[in-house]
């Protein structure tokens, strides 16, 4: 009894331990992507969103559409700690070429599309997961499920 708790309790420490660590991303990473392709924006007062998908997992290119409808809707809208709207970062799983057709034949039109092997800290991430952060790196939303998102930053409107 007590091997197999310890073996319980191993696995589950491998499990949630690997979780943890590959679904980290900071706010500064993120930055940093979006100064290296979009050199000339203006982060102040912005939140910035993430989001992780592939090809092969429809429900994560769900939530990309959303996120693209989001950023489409909201780019310059006044937020909850983001006053002047946000930005969109899109990674990609998998190569350019799929990438780049599978956003095309789902209507990716405005956000900022970045494949994981562009940048190191992105290869941990797995697909379906994402990320708001608020204008003080302050993480807002992790996780959002496709049909949450839209409504999750309508919340975020400011009058």
């Amino acid at each position: 009894m007590k091997k197999q708790a310890v073996l319980l309790f191993i696995a589950l420490l491998v499990v949630f331990g690997f979780k943890l660590n590959a679904q980290q991303v900071t706010d500064a990473q993120i930055v940093k992507i979006i100064h290296t392709r979009l050199p000339n924006i203006n982060l102040q007062n912005k939140i910035i969103a993430l989001h992780v998908w592939s090809s092969s997992n429809k429900e994560s290119r769900e939530t990309n559409k959303e996120f693209d409808k989001v950023y489409k809707a909201y780019e310059f809208a006044k937020l909850k700690n983001g006053t002047q709207g946000l930005v969109f970062i899109s990674v990609n799983l998998d190569d350019n070429t799929v990438g780049s057709i599978t956003a095309g034949k789902d209507g990716i039109s405005k956000a900022v599309i970045v494949n994981k092997s562009e940048y190191a800290f992105l290869s941990n991430l797995t697909s379906g997961y994402n990320v708001v952060y608020d204008n003080t790196g302050a993480k807002v939303y992790e996780n959002l499920e496709s049909n949450k998102v839209f409504s999750s930053f309508n919340s975020l409107i400011t009058r």
